[in-house]
């Protein structure tokens, strides 16, 4: 039923009220009947099928790219949270689904909607979900797959939405770890790029006018900023020709390969990805193991979301063991990543004389977030002295430079 808010003529003179009907029709119908001349009616509230969504069968190529890009994995993850309660509670999955989607925006409401749609026609969820929201990911819809099958849909919701907040709260800390030293070095580059290009060179012509020659200190200082006014358009564009060579590289799977691995062993920061992919290796395989997935599906899963190719590579070898009858920590021995793992081994070994293979995976991502936290904190308080010590030898160097050069024109000529 809809309520609508109406506005009518009567003998009496103007009314204004509200009446619940079926549809505008219906309401425009029973006023009639009451001999009330309608000036204004409007809906207050409606369900979803008065939606103009409601009705949406199908969304373009285009549109569905624009949206896995414009709906971000919060969205998601509170999308499928809000799911598993209301599946929980007894709500139908189609009336689920339609009353979440009258709370999104623009390009999510229509995606959710179009899922309703197909779904009272009769697609499976999975199946909708894949061709509909496909940003959902590959986890995501392989667990709900498994809840179809099982009949727990909303457990199958919750452990995605885990996942999608535990990969999130990683890359976050990822992100703290590098944006401090990243925003000193981007100020410190504007700064000296100011006394370089505008300061410095201003203060030389002085000092030559002064001096016919220069200390040496003071001469390597103009060399610098001569060089770098000479040089300035492609020292801006060498990181970003290097930014997108690297990116091209890293989307070839063999150049690929290579630059992760090397990611892994960079100095100080490669303990923190290693840290990082450990703990989503274990997290994401616990869970998906603990839902039920088999054990061969719930590797690919786990391959394909891994962002590392190395750590992908090796996960697929290890599922080519466990497909040929060599348990997972057989698998995980014989791999390249053992050795950045050390306490799985025996974890899994455990796990698997005892039937809780999932409890242990968990187990070791939980010390590797906390190995991960430990690092992050170690080189954030490496990092602050590091970067006040470039700064103090740049600003020394200049300084130097500069007092030198005025020592010199003091001094009586000869």
């Amino acid at each position: 039923m809809i309520i609508f808010r109406y506005t009518s003529q009567t003998p009496a003179g103007k009314t204004v009220g509200v009446i619940t009907a079926q549809d505008r029709h219906d309401a425009e119908r029973q006023l009639r009947q009451r001999g009330e001349a309608i000036l204004r009616l409007e809906t207050v509230s409606s369900g979803p099928e008065e939606s103009p969504y409601f009705t949406l069968r199908e969304r373009s190529a285009m549109e569905k790219f624009y949206a896995g890009h414009k709906i971000g994995s919060g969205s998601c993850e509170l999308f499928l949270r809000q799911l598993s309660v209301l599946l929980a509670g007894g709500v139908p999955i189609l009336a689920a689904l339609q009353s979440l989607a009258m709370q999104e925006n623009y390009h999510f409401k229509r995606a959710i909607f179009c899922t309703a749609n197909k779904i009272r026609e009769g697609h499976p969820l999975s199946a909708t979900l894949q061709s509909e929201l496909p940003f959902l990911g590959e986890i995501t819809i392989g667990l709900i797959a498994a809840g179809e099958a099982n009949g727990e849909i909303d457990k199958m919701c919750d452990y995605a939405a885990n996942l999608i907040q535990r990969r999130r709260a990683l890359k976050m800390r990822i992100l703290q770890a590098l944006f401090y030293p990243a925003l000193v070095m981007v100020i410190l580059v504007a700064v000296l790029a100011f006394l370089f290009v505008y300061v410095i060179p201003k203060i030389m012509e002085f000092l030559m006018q002064r001096s016919g020659s220069l200390p040496g200190i003071t001469q390597a200082l103009v060399d610098v900023v001569n060089f770098i006014n000479a040089y300035w358009p492609y020292l801006l564009g060498a990181p970003v020709v290097i930014f997108i060579a690297l990116y091209l590289l890293h989307r070839f799977p063999p150049t690929g390969y290579i630059l992760d691995f090397i990611v892994l062993h960079i100095p100080l920061f490669g303990k923190v990805f290693r840290s990082s992919s450990n703990a989503l290796f274990c997290r994401i395989l616990g869970t998906l193991l603990k839902s039920g997935i088999s054990i061969i599906n719930a590797m690919k899963f786990t391959e394909q979301s891994m962002q590392n190719r190395f750590y992908r590579f090796e996960i697929a070898g290890i599922a080519k063991l466990i497909a040929l009858g060599h348990p997972l920590s057989t698998g995980l021995r014989v791999s390249r990543i053992h050795r950045y793992i050390p306490l799985a081994e025996s974890m899994i070994s455990v796990g698997e004389n005892t039937g809780h293979v999932d409890e242990g995976l968990i187990r070791i991502s939980e010390f590797a977030e906390e190995s991960l936290d430990r690092r992050i904190g170690f080189l954030s308080k490496l990092i602050e002295p590091a970067l006040f010590l470039i700064v103090g030898g740049i600003v020394g160097f200049v300084y130097i430079a500069f007092f030198v050069a005025l020592m010199s024109l003091s001094r009586p000529a000869a």
